[in-house]
């Protein structure tokens, strides 16, 4: 899983800027669009977090390069930025074993060490 480092390796190289930390919550996230598949954080990666994926349309069809095979770019976790009620994997969990917790409230970890 991602580390979501505080130093974080993999953007060193990205020629298009794709891979970046989101402001709003220090989350490492890629962005798909300005992606361009080059690997560069890929192989930067030192907890192979980040996978190779083929890309598929709208329709559900894989997007061909001109060499006719399926185009791959980077993806790693993202802790669900972009979802409401944060990360799926800790909301899927049925025993509430995996919990995002913020270290720098003292209060929310001491809440989580005593539980």
């Amino acid at each position: 899983a991602c580390m979501h480092c505080a130093d974080p390796v993999c953007m060193i190289g990205c020629p298009t800027g794709a891979i970046d930390r989101n402001e709003a919550g220090g989350e490492v996230v890629i962005n798909p669009i300005t992606c361009i598949g080059c690997k560069a954080c890929f192989n930067n990666c030192p907890y192979d977090a980040i996978r190779m994926v083929e890309i598929r349309d709208s329709a559900g069809s894989f997007v061909l390069g001109s060499d006719l095979k399926p185009v791959l770019k980077e993806t790693k976790c993202d802790l669900c930025v972009d979802q409401l009620g944060g990360p799926a994997c800790q909301r899927a969990c049925p025993h509430s074993a995996l919990t995002r917790i913020n270290l720098g409230d003292l209060e929310e970890f001491a809440g989580w060490v005593d539980r």
